[in-house]
């Protein structure tokens, strides 16, 4: 929809009438306008096929949400290098022999950051793996193969989105946390990761309809099929780790359980949504956070 209708020459000519009423005034992302616009016999002109709008729209939608889902894990990621610098400079406290104590020796500030760390860590690869399937379905020579990818592709969508975001919440108020009260003020940065993130959970679609894509297109439509291939690669994992002589067991133990957990809600779901039709959907977003943790683990 143009600003200026253009004339017989194909030049600007009468202004179309399109106008912007008034800016609004969010919690955060202040950097990024958003407004009210009114259009009044505003002239438009169709893009693509008449009828085909949604689907052009889940193109634009599903990359999107990836790249929302990457913004959690950005955010998140500053939130942490500032509290890390942070906990290294704040002074709090005094040893015997005089000197002071960095925050970051106290244990729970320690517990906070290493929370961080870890989930963090977590996010980062699992955006990349997603985006890694999206390469792999576009450019496999097998078309069952480029079909598998991509199915892991629509899988991993919802999760990246909904996980990632939520997870966002979370770090980027422990980030205020280690802060302490200047956490609380602007000087420090930490509130304004926290404002900035608490978009990314309701743009391009909020946790509640990721969850309910999960379970319904991606689970319910094809009976648990594309979620039990993953299932299955994460067991073979699970043996190929009890191999391994490390001493990590304690990892190795929590991750098979946690396989062996993903497993019975998924057979959960497909027994329980037959019958009660409002299983699927009460339960959608923690089964999206589970799956969240376990494909992040």
């Amino acid at each position: 929809m143009p600003k200026f209708l253009l004339d017989a020459k194909g030049e600007p000519g009468e202004r179309n009438a399109v106008a912007c009423l008034s800016l609004e005034h969010k919690l955060g992302i202040h950097a990024s306008p958003t407004c009210l616009m009114e259009f009044t016999h505003a002239v438009g002109f169709l893009v693509g096929e008449p009828n085909r709008g949604l689907a052009y729209m889940f193109t634009m939608m599903n990359h999107a949400r990836q790249s929302v889902g990457l913004q959690g894990f950005a955010i998140s990621e500053r939130a942490y290098q500032e509290a890390l610098q942070y906990a290294k400079d704040r002074l709090q406290g005094t040893r015997c022999d005089g000197s002071r104590i960095p925050i970051i020796e106290f244990p729970d500030v320690r517990r906070m950051l290493m929370t961080m760390k870890s989930c963090i860590e977590a996010m980062r690869v699992l955006a990349l793996v997603a985006a890694a399937e999206a390469d792999r379905a576009l450019y496999a020579t097998d078309p069952a193969m480029s079909a598998r990818h991509f199915a892991r592709l629509e899988l991993y969508t919802p999760i990246v989105k909904g996980w990632l975001t939520e997870m966002a919440q979370e770090l980027t108020s422990l980030g205020i946390q280690i802060d302490g009260g200047m956490g609380y003020a602007e000087e420090t940065g930490a509130a304004q990761h926290y404002r900035d993130a608490r978009i990314l959970p309701i743009y391009e679609g909020t946790t509640g309809i990721q969850a309910l894509d999960f379970v319904g297109r991606k689970i319910l439509a094809n009976n648990g099929e594309t979620l039990l291939v993953l299932l299955t690669e994460m067991e073979q994992t699970v043996a190929e780790l009890r191999s391994v002589p490390y001493r990590c067991g304690t990892v190795v133990k929590a991750f098979e359980a946690a396989v062996a957990a993903g497993t019975r809600a998924r057979q959960w779901l497909l027994d329980g949504a037959a019958a009660d039709q409002y299983l699927a959907g009460s339960a959608s977003v923690n089964f999206l956070m589970l799956f969240g943790y376990l494909s992040g683990g």
